[in-house]
């Protein structure tokens, strides 16, 4: 996502009418009492305008407040003349101290002292710094962090690390976007999924911006110190409470333990975190292990499949689960870019050798959802993949589909009927659990019998779309 804090951006006048002050409301019992609320804030002000609700709803809970600060901010005025970033940053630092003891006087504080807008480079440290500090917190742990596709790398790096750290220990997430209101527009379906926790008594979010007057306010009459925040996106955060992203990991430690393991489903010995190992076996003892290129059957199921896409060209695939990248191949056919991704090296080795030039594929090593490929696609197909991921780990896998692909986009869904012995999931558990996740959609093509097929319109808006059929 690339925006200028200077354009115009989304009106919030238009955020409003389109019912952003209508999202369900959750009271401050969702942040853990008696345990430990971790605000994670890639600059000062981040936890002013996006979690000022949370960090003062702790006040009277007997919880914990520690916000973990990555930067000083130091960078917010990159063509000042009249400010340097040494200076910038103790400014803003200041600034955070204040404001902060207004929001939650017993909140404690550290400034990790990354270096402004470089957090994606970091991101691996950043994941132990967070993972450090659920460590050494009171628990349980709730994590807030900023929108993990806020359009702002540092934003997107914490958010990401915040997910991940969430599914390792079992933790309560809460997403707080910033930019995204400025940047998205009403038709983006995201923010209807979300929750809205009201301002506490005595919370005066006009005063708690007053301490952030180097962002607020001129630095001085020259040009680059214009503020970074004007009127239209301070309006955003003056909706007298945050609209929070959740997604529970809860569940998944439900057993009381604590260790970060997903016991969604107890029986299956295996899901995301073994497939890499389990699949480097299987190929390693042959080059095709499921013969799908040479099976009848096999050819027959890529037959049905690419036979009833609703399109007959697509700006770009996400094929997730590719193998030895048969499909892959085919899918080319229909796409001007495919991008495929395995978690199993040994299968990429092989596909790669069989891929023509300027076919227009890239394989990627990566293990879903935990590794994400970049990129924005049009389609997505999941095969002969989705029962290898535990309930969990397929949410976050639709999450993250849902933040890569078009407003309007083509799902196709293929599994084996039938149970999977030593993985979560069956074909109809994975294909419901993907069609439940979006509202608006529409079945393009339905195939049950030794494999279920499902082809999907979605459409990512709050209201069906009647030009494209019954829904």
């Amino acid at each position: 996502m690339s925006f200028d804090h200077l354009d115009a951006g989304t009106p919030e006048d238009a955020w409003r009418q389109a019912g952003v002050l209508d999202l369900p409301l959750v009271s401050a019992d969702i942040v853990a009492g008696k345990g430990t609320v971790l605000i994670l804030a890639a600059h000062p002000d981040d936890e002013a305008l996006g979690a000022a609700a949370v960090v003062a709803s702790a006040r009277d809970r007997e919880t914990d407040v520690s916000v973990l600060l990555f930067t000083a901010g130091e960078k917010s005025h990159p063509h000042s003349s009249t400010h340097s970033t040494k200076q910038l940053g103790r400014i803003r630092l200041q600034e955070f101290d204040s404001a902060l003891s207004l929001l939650n006087p017993a909140a404690t504080s550290r400034c990790l002292e990354f270096p402004d807008t470089e957090l994606p480079v970091h991101s691996e440290q950043v994941l132990n710094e967070v993972l450090a500090e659920i460590a050494a917190s009171r628990r349980p742990v709730t994590i807030v962090a900023p929108f993990h596709n806020d359009g702002h790398g540092d934003h997107d790096t914490l958010g990401s690390a915040a997910l991940e750290a969430g599914r390792r220990s079992g933790s309560l997430v809460l997403e707080y976007p910033i930019w995204y209101w400025h940047w998205a527009t009403t038709d983006d379906a995201r923010w209807r999924q979300w929750t809205f926790l009201p301002d506490p008594a005595g919370l005066d979010r006009h005063e708690v911006c007053e301490h952030y007057r180097s962002q607020t306010q001129p630095l001085s009459d020259h040009p680059g110190d214009e503020p970074v925040l004007d009127a239209g996106h301070l309006d955003h955060h003056q909706r007298g409470g945050d609209i929070l992203a959740v997604t529970d990991f809860r569940v998944a430690s439900a057993s009381g333990d604590a260790d970060g393991v997903d016991r969604s489903t107890e029986t299956a010995p295996n899901d995301a975190r073994t497939a890499a190992a389990v699949f480097d076996a299987v190929h390693a003892d042959r080059d095709d292990p499921w013969s799908v290129t040479d099976s009848a059957y096999e050819r027959a199921k890529r037959d049905m499949l690419l036979g009833h896409l609703p399109q007959d060209h697509y700006s770009h695939v996400l094929e997730l689960g590719c193998s030895i990248g048969v499909l892959s191949r085919k899918l080319a056919e229909h796409a001007r870019w495919v991008t495929a991704v395995d978690a199993s090296r040994k299968a990429l080795d092989r596909a790669g050798q069989q891929v023509p030039e300027g076919s227009g594929i890239r394989f990627v090593h990566g293990t879903i959802p935990f590794e994400w490929p970049a990129g924005s696609f049009d389609c997505v197909v999941l095969s002969e993949t989705g029962f290898y991921l535990s309930r969990h780990q397929l949410h976050r896998t639709l999450q993250r589909i849902d933040a890569c692909t078009a407003p309007r986009f083509t799902l196709v869904l293929c599994h084996l009927r039938g149970e999977i012995e030593d993985w979560p999931l069956d074909a109809d558990e994975v294909h419901d659990s993907c069609l439940s996740f979006w509202p608006h959609r529409r079945i393009e093509f339905h195939h049950d019998a030794r494999y279920r097929l499902d082809i999907v319109t979605v459409t990512k808006t709050s209201e069906p779309d009647e030009s494209i059929g019954d829904w």
